[in-house]
């Protein structure tokens, strides 16, 4: 893996980190060790996203500072949702253009469809949105120069809150990264991962599309699950979300026949039956039914460890 110059941090990452998920109703904070090549989780804590949130989640902190003294007060804060984007983009040129001069220009145009779509789907025309991460994931050269590059964005004003929160809980920003490209490259450690990952959380679905072991992109909606006096109706409708969601997806000639579950709302009464029983090959292109498989609801902000992998993986090429 060849990391572009914006992801290059000069100070060493350490082993004991803080990883932290605050988009969602419920507040995620980690300690994670990153030695001997794995990564393992030392401490957490969860805060439910309330009133007195800000100064639970600085309480929460200042707890996991005193049992894990040996931590760096360091945080990488997972992204996804709405407010974010992440995509995969394959650049086809002939073998004597320069990598990293496609790279640029890959990223330039990654950066405009990003804009277009998170502007459109937050409604707001002048949104400022910023590149999180951008990453040469693959290089091919056959008759052709391929190029597979990953970029993630995000509402910056989106960013702005969370840095905040961050801050207000005494710890130092490292960076932001991408959760579902985590949970993939996580996910893909044994086997290259092909799958759609379906993130619910209590507010925001998000749908990850993974082919090869790549995250190739992302589609999300905000939906507020709680219980109500007709959850069939109610798990219909948001089926419904899940389709357009899907038809959003471009290009997909069959999508992979394996369907993750997680987030908080994975274990919505009824919700994993209808996804069981739904006619996916009804509106899109699945082949046959697909496996739906429900994973440990923790998965997806633990993978926030494979940050310090790749870093201290880079760190070691250099």
């Amino acid at each position: 893996m060849i990391k572009l110059p914006s992801l290059r941090k000069k100070e060493e990452f350490p082993d004991q980190f803080f990883a932290l998920d605050l988009g969602g109703k419920i507040f995620k904070v980690f300690v994670l060790d990153y030695s001997g090549g794995s990564v393992s989780p030392l401490g957490s804590r969860k805060i439910p996203r309330t009133d007195t949130a800000e100064e639970d989640l600085k309480e929460a902190v200042e707890e996991l500072k005193h049992d894990f003294p040996e931590a760096k007060p360091l945080a990488v804060v997972g992204v996804s949702g709405p407010h974010t984007l992440a995509f995969t983009t394959v650049v086809r040129s002939s073998t004597d253009r320069d990598v990293e001069e496609l790279a640029v220009h890959a990223r330039g145009a990654a950066l405009e469809d990003a804009q277009k779509e998170l502007r459109e789907g937050l409604g707001d025309p002048k949104l400022s949105v910023t590149e999180i991460e951008a990453e040469i994931l693959e290089v091919k050269e056959v008759d052709k120069l391929e190029v597979y590059i990953f970029s993630s964005f995000a509402d910056g004003s989106y960013l702005g809150q969370l840095a905040n929160l961050v801050k207000n809980a005494g710890l130092s920003l490292w960076g932001f990264s991408s959760l579902p490209f985590n949970l993939v490259s996580k996910l893909s450690e044994d086997e290259e991962l092909n799958a759609l990952i379906f993130d619910i959380g209590g507010s925001k679905t998000e749908i990850s599309l993974a082919f090869g072991g790549q995250l190739m992109d992302t589609k999300s909606f905000f939906w507020d699950f709680k219980e109500n006096g007709n959850p069939t109706a109610f798990l219909d409708l948001w089926l419904n979300a899940v389709s357009s969601a899907l038809s959003a997806f471009e290009g997909v000639e069959t999508f992979p026949p394996k369907i993750f579950l997680t987030g908080g709302a994975a274990a919505f009464s009824g919700l994993l039956e209808v996804l069981s029983s739904y006619p996916w090959s009804k509106d899109h292109p699945f082949e046959v039914a697909p496996e739906v498989v429900t994973l440990e609801e923790e998965k997806l902000p633990l993978s926030l460890g494979q940050v310090a992998k790749r870093v201290k993986e880079e760190g070691s090429d250099e």
